[in-house]
């Protein structure tokens, strides 16, 4: 031992002795040796190094306390009456005490701490502890604590929770002690400072500490002052923050209980402005829990009481008392003083006033208990009550009656607030008179300062009414007068720099909203020195170019324009120039002033986009396609977002009000077609612009300085050039490598090398502060400029040119600066972070890395040598803020500091950015001196600035979507485990390294070919979170921190789903890390279970995306079901541990979050996993009876998956599964578990009645395979029906439990035997003569299909099936295809079962087909029935495994097709084709896994189909085949299913071309594309077309026009279209001859023809797949044939087929309208949608079944139209004929006698034209049995609606003889007309505000619907061709109603049927002249001409307020 430690050993020992004289002396000395240097050393190294054997500061201590108790005990038995002066030295020698121990404390610690917490903490503690102390020592004490101990983050970190939680009580119970010793607010400091402590090292204070707080706040009510209540609430706000999580319910009812006090506090005290604050805090703290993200009800998230209704109504009454004193001490006071009141009172004004303001109320009393001396737990005593106003009225009041601004700014900033942050509070009806008010407010006071406020509001009001979408017209009207008006003073205001941005501002919300329209004025704003560019100014700007229309030229004055004021520049130029070189001189070169432009910073690429939108001619679609891109995420502006929204969302989440993981991010897909986006650029223009921007470059490089110019200025230059090039490369107006190669790169090359020249200046100049600003700027900017993602975008483009812009020697200089700045940076954190494991003596934080992780591996957090601390200042005494500062705040960084670190941001951006991108620089140079910087000989982790340095690095070097090579990652990783293990114990820092490794471990999952580096960093990361981990398992780290574990974990599982690599091996064993997941469901925080169970979703699927626009790939079923299994069951435990203590009201909160994230868990399982939806769903039902999860929440839940599955209701998604969760019910075998106690009330069901009554289809099968026949006659008797009926009603779904296990073969398995058992057993007992008895045969073949349909609807055809049981439809079944609802079995079993059906039938029939064959509409039935299951369910497992069934079925019938199926062959065939046809349309853009293998199905189908035609059905192919090539020939494209698609279509067209009944069909189709892979294809379908030689234009376009598209599918005459484009492009000279020859005979003229079909199929591509692209085909059609004379084809009566087939028939109408109905529903037969086809198939049933139906199919057998033979199914026995039932009414007139019925209201017009259709069916005055059958049809389709209504009203008119239908319809279809013609009229008005009138609002909305139009006037058109009974004249046919022509004329004419409307309006002539002529005579004249057109004109005028001369018409 060195002497000078000798000299201070025997001085500790003096310190002891029993004399106080001597003791004084040797404290004297004592003082001096802990100040000796030398002693200083040997201490602080005996400290370091840990060996007791020697003295050190610790053991000094020791000595020191004894000396202290030594001392204390003398002065504590000293006599106590003794003199004044004794007293005072006294207590002058317990100070000269307490200055000691600080004294040593900050000697020992003044280099770093080196005196264990623990000590410190034990003395401070006991010394409090003692009464006897108290006094004396007590204060010095807990200044020790304050600033000598929990100011060192060292200790901070070290301090154990428990010793948290005795701090805080003993603190707690001396500032409640009354003691007038006790300095309270150095108390309320620590407890504040302790409660921050506690809750940023711990996971919080238990919830029972509440009761201290509310104890404190109470007394403070008591007393006039209350010394520390702001540190005492600012420490509630602490802990209710960190406690709400967990205790949401509690926290908000403490919030009730105090909060009354607060407000009495307030009103009763005089506060100071920083208790205000504090209180303020706590209060919007209240809000943000009881109403999350704003929610108002409890069924958004809300927590509501009574009690909280009335604080929130006392507290609002508080606030605007507040404001108005604020308001008054503001008018009284002298001096300056702010008008505006701060922003976080007005927030809470703003969140008050939104939960309070309702449309309904208007004032409220309130009780005032908080200005009362009452107790607030006292509410026996009445309280005072008060009425007080509330709603807009009130703010409208303040805005309008104060003309004071410390009055109405609050007010103006309460309301700007208020409608911002809730547009839903501002009704529609407060919006006009709110901006009146404002707009009064704009010029009263123009030098006031409420303007900007004013401005502030109207804009948030601009903003507001954009977003209404449903105001009326007439408060539209109201606010356009009111914008008018504003938009004049706003434009004014412009020129005052104070209030510019808000005016812009203002304008920009205006022209955003389209509140006015623009006037050319506006753009002067952007031409000349009215205002210069800034941010909001080119904000406002932006706004206008992707909105209006910029004009060619702006009037400036009388005579001049804004063109010729500035020397013959257009405005788009003009604006270009005040952009670039506002107020700049002509001659740049000469210039030394520098514009706007390049002085500040504008948003990124804003400037850049709206120069090159100028540059287009469609400047508005060009700044519109810009803003179309999404902003990357580095460029978006930051909003703040409050500190506490992380937790709203939680609870929002915890309340299901909020369910993330059912929002699916879409990537942003650029379009591939971008060159044909239909951009062109203004040559001229566009050459202007590189002028301007070149003679920019060209003055910075020329008046550039190394010395003196910024590199700011050329950095954003530069910048500005590169964006500008970027912009127009992604406008695809010149590409990349014409950008590389233009001047203008050039320029922006040389001016980065300036701005890398001033850079390499400041080398060697690092010291040089006035430098540091300046180069920091132009790091922000270089770093703004660089685009780290892959997506297509103009900022990726721009960055990518940025990039080449960055030299080698720019980048090696910035990497050598930021050497040398770490090189020679401060020294090691003030507040030694540096510990050490052995240090530590609870004994709880001292295991190593070896004792967690095994012996074998690295000490991660084992001890680091003393040499790493280093000295420091006095640590404690520069603490400001409560408790230590982390060593991540910005305090500890110096400037140089923060340019080292955007210094390093930047390179590393540069770097990864680079990796696929051609540049200047080496990335692999600058990477490796990035790394060099990690050298262990250089870092010093203990250093804040080293600390940051290396998190930076670890963040930002190995990019997401840019992987590091491995070696990298390792050296990267190297200090990893010394961060971890220096910074353990400090949470702030655990959680930032945790939150910046996770790109790491996308580089870690990489698959490098170098695997010793892979494994070496895969290990390195492992062991880090295996340290992590085990450390929460020791409950050592606090939640933030293991919720950035579990990010990490989540990661990881993303990158390795398997977990191959990604395992954690501590002390010895492997944790594959999807076992480890789970388990943080049980997590004791609620915030991590809850982020835990929201990411459970990457146990069940692959999150590696090798293309992000397919869905994600699911995990093997083994894995799903462990993961379930598992996640279900950790998430249960903890429910369970929980409800056996379910009365503790401490456990309410966690019982309900417990809950919460279990019904989470089977919610993200349910949505992400199919295979495991069944499970969960039924875990569901059995938590809600099992767990108590509540129904309403739970249904909540269902009902957004649901949605989110795109069903249209929850019942509809419960019913799916309905079988399986009954089935699994009832095998629970426990009475607990009856069907009565199934949870029905997930389904909506209130009452078990109705539960039964919806369901009993589905439960009663189950029901009686168990023999619970009691309970099967319990529903019958509960819903009131016979149960042997139900029997009946359920019976074919009863056999599919029974038939299969008949037809199963020995199997040998005993589960099968005991079914089969079972079966029988079953079938003997409904057999039985007290059940069906003998009836049940006939049952059985009366429901035949109906059984072969619920048979098919088992099948489960599994992708590992045995090889003797293999199917085709293996081929087609997945590994992870979830199996439907029980019963399923393969479909070898059920072709089994089937023949066991043929088998037992008692004609002994071969197969279960030729059953059905006798039975006539059997097939029909049941391919509709499996259809419509199809057709029900979005689920795509579903719809694939019912393609199966359809295959499986289909190829039945294909097999027994040339038996004939009944006559039902040829529909079977068709319904067939056109079913998968249809099917394959539907196909998405991107196939998934289970989507290819149902289009590979749908493809092998249709082939069986083809080749089974071809080979057994002769000519049945021949009518599809057109069809069928059409539709395959896009597949091609589809490289899944080339080869299959290229196979069928060889077969047809190839290997079938000598085919008799297929030649001429081949022939006929349409030319294959000129691709490859058609090669052959196309050269034998050309060499059967051309076989009897070439074809001239004329017939080539008779060859187009011989095939009849198929209504529905006009894309499969795309190739058609194509093709004769080509021969019209190619023949001209033909072209012009056929031209000639339809013009000369147009009515046979094959050019009109053509025309005439164009259009038809362009018609018909509206709305069907494809459409666009038939449209352009059509549209360049028309484009080749040119102008033609449209009269002569607008003539053309196109005549429908089936009126032309009818005029074979006898002359009877009855047959005649059969056949053009038949017609209509034969060809809706074969569409897309299943409901019209099921109606279709009605009708027809029913109408063939008729007497008319029978004698039409004897005389219409004969023809050679096909149609009877695929009506044939339909057709029913000739024994009876079905009579249709005669409507009895007593007046048929009355169901028609409404105009709303004739006229459309709010309704659509499919809505319209189905309900008039139904009703003149309904009516009784149809007389025609065919058009009676009509009505199915008619409820399903619109366009069958339209085309029947004619032949509807024909019929009754037909029948009306005593002309009262004709009265009746004729006033109604005149109504029609007339309310039509008015409302044209109206619309066709000036632009006048609209009238008010709702009705004609209403009418103007839905009237105008050309379709109801057009329909109506087919009516009129129709019954205009039909001979009426009694007319003579062809005249008189017009006449079947009395309709107004005119009216007629002028609504045909708004339809765009201008001859049709002529033809009417000459109607209307010669019904007048002739009118006027029997007036005049009684005898016929020749003097028609006598009536003149302007006489008539001029009546017409009268009548209809139509002049016949109108130009219109």
């Amino acid at each position: 031992m060195s002497l000078a430690l000798n000299d201070l050993l025997i001085c500790c020992r003096q310190l002891e002795q029993d004399r106080a004289t001597e003791r004084r002396k040797e404290v004297d000395k004592f003082k001096r040796l802990i100040q000796d240097p030398e002693t200083v050393q040997h201490l602080d190294r005996h400290s370091d190094s840990k060996q007791g054997k020697y003295l050190n500061w610790d053991a000094v201590f020791r000595f020191l306390q004894k000396y202290i108790q030594k001392e204390t005990e003398s002065l504590r038995t000293a006599k106590s009456n003794v003199s004044a002066s004794t007293q005072t030295s006294r207590q002058k020698k317990m100070q000269e005490i307490s200055s000691l121990v600080r004294y040593f404390i900050k000697c020992a610690n003044k280099r770093a701490p080196r005196l264990k917490c623990q000590d410190l903490l034990n003395y401070v503690m006991d010394t409090v502890k003692d009464s006897s102390n108290g006094v004396m020592y007590g204060a010095d004490c807990s200044n020790i604590l304050l600033k000598d101990i929990l100011s060192v983050r060292k200790y901070w970190c070290e301090v154990s929770q428990q010793q948290w939680l005795e701090l805080f009580s003993l603190y707690f119970r001396l500032y409640l002690k009354p003691s007038q010793d006790i300095n309270r607010v150095l108390v309320a400091r620590i407890i504040h400072a302790v409660t921050r402590g506690c809750c940023s090292q711990t996971d919080g204070l238990p919830a029972k500490f509440l009761d201290l707080f509310s104890k404190a706040i109470q007394s403070a009510r008591q007393e006039k002052s209350s010394p520390g209540l702001s540190h005492i609430l600012a420490a509630l706000n602490i802990f209710l923050k960190t406690l709400a999580v967990n205790f949401r319910k509690r926290v908000c009812e403490i919030g009730d209980e105090i909060l009354p006090t607060l407000l009495y506090i307030w009103t009763q005290h005089r506060l100071n402005d920083s208790l205000k604050e504090v209180i303020i805090d706590l209060l919007q703290l209240q809000i943000y829990i009881h109403h999350p993200r704003g929610a108002k009800a409890p069924e958004e998230g809300a927590y509501e009481s009574m009690k909280w209704k009335s604080i929130l109504y006392n507290l609002y009454d508080l606030l605007v008392n507040e404001i108005s004193h604020i308001g008054s001490r503001g008018k009284y006071s002298s001096g300056s003083r702010n008008i505006a009141v701060k922003e976080n009172l007005v927030d809470l004004m703003a969140d008050v006033c939104y939960q309070l303001f309702n449309a309904d109320t208007r004032s409220v009393e309130i009780s005032q208990s908080y200005t009362t001396q009452r107790e607030s737990t006292d509410y026996s005593v009445p309280c005072k009550r008060r009425k007080i106003d509330i709603g807009w009225e009130v703010i409208k009041d303040y805005l309008q009656k104060s003309q004071n601004d410390f009055d109405l700014v609050p007010w103006l900033q309460i309301t700007s607030r208020l409608i911002s942050k809730y547009p839903s509070s501002l009704p529609n009806c407060e919006l006009s008179p709110l901006i009146l008010i404002l707009y009064q407010l704009l010029p009263q006071q123009r030098r006031g300062e409420r303007i900007p406020y004013v401005l502030r509001c109207l804009k948030e009001a601009a903003l507001c009414q954009g977003k209404k979408s449903n105001l009326e017209s007439s408060q539209k009207s109201d606010l356009l007068k009111l914008w008018i008006k504003i938009w004049p003073i706003t434009f004014r205001g412009i020129s005052s720099e104070q209030t510019q941005a808000e005016n812009f501002g203002l304008l920009g919300a205006i022209i955003q909203g389209s509140l006015v329209e623009l006037d050319r004025e506006f753009w002067k704003l952007f031409t000349g020195s009215a205002c210069k560019p800034s941010s909001p100014s080119v904000c406002c700007l932006t706004l206008a170019l992707s909105i209006c229309v910029v004009p060619d030229a702006i009037k400036m004055g009388t005579e001049q324009s804004v063109s010729e004021a500035n020397g013959s520049f257009s405005v788009k130029e003009s604006i270009m120039r005040w952009l670039l070189f506002y107020q700049l001189e002509d001659d740049l070169e000469d210039s030394t002033e520098l514009p706007p432009v390049l002085q500040s910073n504008f948003p990124h690429l804003l400037l850049e986009k709206i120069l090159v939108s100028l540059t287009m001619k469609n400047s508005k679609a060009a700044m519109k396609f810009f803003q179309s891109v999404p902003e990357c995420e580095q460029h978006r502006e930051d909003k703040e977002e409050p500190s506490f929204s992380d937790v709203e969302e939680l609870f929002l989440q915890t309340t299901f009000d909020k369910m993330d993981f059912l929002t699916t991010v879409k990537e942003y897909a650029v379009e591939k077609f971008q060159s044909s986006l239909g951009f062109s650029v203004h040559q001229n223009l566009k050459e202007s612009l590189n002028h301007y921007l070149l003679g920019l470059s060209e003055q910075l490089l020329n008046n550039y300085s190394s010395e003196i110019s910024s590199s700011e200025t050329l950095v954003r230059c530069s910048s500005l050039l590169v964006g500008v090039l970027g912009c127009y490369c992604y406008m695809g107006i010149i590409t990349e490598d014409e950008a590389h190669k233009s001047e203008l790169f050039q320029k922006a090359k040389s001016l980065m090398q300036c701005a890398g020249e001033s850079i390499s200046l400041f080398k060697n100049k690092t010291n040089e502060e006035s430098r540091i600003g300046s180069l920091r700027n132009v790091m922000h900017l270089c770093t703004s400029c660089l685009c780290i993602h892959t997506k297509h975008t103009p900022n990726k483009i721009a960055s990518v040119f940025f990039l080449r812009l960055l030299t080698s020697k720019l980048m090696n200089d910035i990497a050598d600066i930021c050497k040398s700045l770490a090189s020679c940076t401060k020294k090691s954190l003030d507040c030694g972070e540096v510990h050490s494991v052995k240090d530590d003596d609870d004994g709880g934080d001292g295991e190593t890395v070896m004792e967690a992780q095994g012996a074998s591996s690295t000490g991660l957090f084992s001890a680091y040598p003393a040499s790493t601390v280093s000295d420091a200042n006095d640590y404690g005494e520069n603490q400001n803020a409560v408790g230590a500062m982390s060593p991540l705040t910005a305090e500890y960084l110096s400037k140089q500091d923060h340019l080292l670190l955007d210094m390093l941001r930047f390179l590393c951006l540069s770097v990864t950015a680079s990796q696929s991108h051609t540049v200047s620089f080496r990335g692999a140079d600058i990477r490796r001196k990035l790394l060099m910087l990690l050298d262990s000989s250089t870092l010093d982790l203990t250093k804040p600035i080293h600390l940051h340095m290396y998190l930076v690095l670890l963040k930002d070097l190995p990019g997401k979507e840019h992987l590091l090579p491995m070696e990298d990652v390792v050296e990267l990783l190297q200090p990893l485990s010394l961060v971890c293990s220096l910074h353990r114990r400090d949470q702030d820092v655990c959680k930032t390294i945790l939150s910046n490794v996770l790109h790491i471990v996308t580089n870690l999952g990489q698959g490098s070919v170098d695997e010793e580096s892979t494994r070496n960093a895969q290990g390195q990361f492992l062991t880090v979170m295996g340290a992590f981990w085990h450390l929460t398992k020791e409950k050592k780290c606090i939640f933030s921190v293991r919720m950035a574990l579990v990010k990490c974990l989540q990661t990881l599982l993303e990158a390795d789903p398997y977990s191959k690599w990604a395992i954690l091996n501590v002390k010895g064993q492997d944790f594959p890390v999807n076992e480890v997941f789970p388990q943080f469901l049980a997590d004791d925080h609620h915030h991590v279970r809850m982020l835990a169970a929201g990411s459970i979703s990457r146990l069940f699927q692959d999150m590696r995306q090798g293309n992000s626009s397919r869905s994600l790939k699911a995990l093997p079923l083994k894995y799903q079901q462990t993961s379930f299994n598992n996640a279900y069951m950790t998430a249960e435990a903890g429910i369970r541990e929980l409800l056996h203590d379910s009365q503790n009201p401490d456990l309410l909160d966690e019982i309900y979050n417990r809950k919460s994230v279990l019904l989470m868990v089977i919610a993200v399982v349910l949505h992400c996993s199919p295979i495991c939806e069944k499970q969960a769903l039924f875990a569901l039902c059995k938590s809600v009876k099992e767990n108590g999860l509540e129904p309403h929440l739970v249904k909540k839940v269902l009902e957004k998956v649901s949605e989110s599955f795109q069903c249209t209701c929850l019942e509809d998604f419960m019913a799916s599964h309905l079988d399986y969760l009954v089935s699994e019910w009832l095998n629970l075998q426990d009475t607990k578990y009856s069907l009565s106690s199934f949870p029905f009330t997930l389904l909506n069901y209130t009452r078990v009645e109705d539960f039964y009554g919806s369901c009993y289809k589905i439960l009663i099968p189950h029901l009686v395979i168990r023999s619970h026949f009691d309970e099967v006659k319990s529903i019958a008797s509960q819903i009131q029906k016979c149960w042997k009926s139900l029997l009946i009603e359920c019976f074919p779904k009863i056999l599919v439990h029974i038939l299969p296990y008949f037809a199963y073969e020995g199997t040998g398995d005993s589960g099968v035997s005991q079914k089969r058992e079972t079966a029988t057993n079953i079938y003997d007992t409904l057999k039985g003569d007290d059940f069906l008895g003998k009836q049940i045969d006939q049952v059985f073949i009366s429901n035949l299909p109906e059984i072969v349909v619920e048979l098919l609807m088992t099948l489960h055809e599994t992708a590992d099936s045995d090889a003797s049981q293999s199917t085709s439809l293996c081929d087609f079944s997945g590994d992870l295809d979830p199996a439907p609802n029980p019963p399923y079995f393969p479909s070898h079993v059920i072709k089994a079962t089937f023949a066991y059906i043929s088998n037992c039938h008692k004609t002994k029939f071969k197969s279960i087909l030729e059953i059905l064959s006798k039975i006539p509409d059997s097939y029909q039935k049941i391919l509709l029935a499996i259809c419509e299951q199809a057709a029900e369910t979005n689920n795509v497992y579903k719809k694939h495994r019912i393609l199966k069934i359809y295959h499986l079925f289909v190829s039945l019938l294909l097999k027994d097709i040339q038996s004939g199926l009944g006559g039902a062959w040829a529909f079977v065939l068709r319904d067939v084709i056109y079913t998968l046809i249809h099917y394959i349309n539907r196909r998405s853009s991107h196939f998934t896994d289970v989507s290819l293998r149902s289009f590979s199905l749908c493809c092998d189908l249709l082939s069986r189909v083809c080749h089974t035609a071809v080979t057994h059905c002769k000519d049945a192919l021949e009518n599809h085949l057109h069809v069928i090539v059409g539709t395959l020939i896009p597949l091609v494209d589809y490289q899944e299913v080339q080869e299959q698609v290229l196979d069928l279509l060889k077969y047809l067209v190839i290997d079938n071309k000598d085919n008799k009944n297929l030649f001429v069909t081949i022939k006929l189709l349409d030319p294959f594309p000129d691709h490859v892979v058609f090669k052959d294809l196309r050269l034998t379908q050309q060499k059967i077309k051309y076989s009897g030689g070439p074809f001239s234009l004329l017939e080539e376009i008779n060859h187009f026009l011989s095939v009849s598209a198929y209504n529905p599918l006009p894309l499969t005459r795309l190739e058609g279209l194509k093709d004769l484009r080509r021969q019209l492009e190619q023949h001209k000279d033909q072209m012009l001859d056929l031209l000639r020859a339809s013009q000369d005979n147009p009515q046979d003229g094959i050019v009109v023809k053509l025309v005439v079909n164009l259009l038809q199929l362009s018609k018909m591509a509206v709305n069907q797949t494809g459409e666009r692209e038939v449209l352009e085909a059509v549209g360049r059609c028309l484009g080749e044939i040119g102008p033609l004379d449209f009269s002569t084809i607008a003539v053309q009566y196109n005549k429908d087929m089936s009126c032309t087939k009818a005029d074979g028939l006898p002359k009877d109408r009855e047959l005649q309208w059969t056949l053009i109905m038949l017609t209509a529903l034969n060809n809706t037969l074969v569409e897309d949608s299943v409901t019209i086809r099921s109606a279709a198939a009605t009708c027809l049933k029913n109408i063939l079944a008729t007497k008319t139906g029978h004698i039409f199919w004897e005389n219409y057998k004969t023809s050679a139209d096909p149609m009877l033979t695929y009506l044939q199914p339909f057709r029913a026995s000739r024994k009876k004929c079905l009579e249709v039932p005669r409507f009895v009414k007593e007046d048929v007139l009355e169901g028609l006698d409404d105009v709303n019925l004739w006229v459309p209201q709010s309704e659509s017009h499919d809505i319209w034209i189905k309900t008039l259709t139904c009703a003149f069916l309904d009516s009784g005055g149809i007389k025609s049995e065919i058009l009676q059958l009509l009505k199915p049809m008619c409820e399903a389709k619109t366009d069958f609606c339209q085309m029947v209504l004619p032949y509807l009203i024909h019929d009754v008119l037909l029948q009306d003889t005593h002309e009262s239908w004709r009265t009746l319809l004729s006033t109604h279809v005149r109504g029609f007309f007339t309310s039509c013609f008015k409302l044209s009229s109206q619309a066709s008005r000036s632009a006048t505000p609209a009238s008010s009138d709702s009705e004609s609002e209403n009418f103007l909305r839905c009237c105008l619907d050309k379709k109801s139009q057009r329909t109506m006037l087919a009516v009129v058109d129709y019954l205009r061709r039909q001979k009426r009974p009694s007319s003579g004249t062809a005249f008189d046919d017009a006449f079947w109603l009395d309709l107004n022509y005119l009216e007629v004329a002028k609504v045909a004419q708004s339809c765009a049927a201008h001859f049709t409307a002529l033809l009417y309006a000459e109607i209307y002539s010669d019904k007048k002249s002739m009118d006027e002529q029997e007036k005049r005579s009684p005898t016929f004249e020749e003097g028609s001409q006598g009536t003149t057109i302007s006489s008539l004109s001029e009546k017409s005028k009268e009548e209809t307020g139509i002049s016949l001369q109108n130009t219109d018409i």
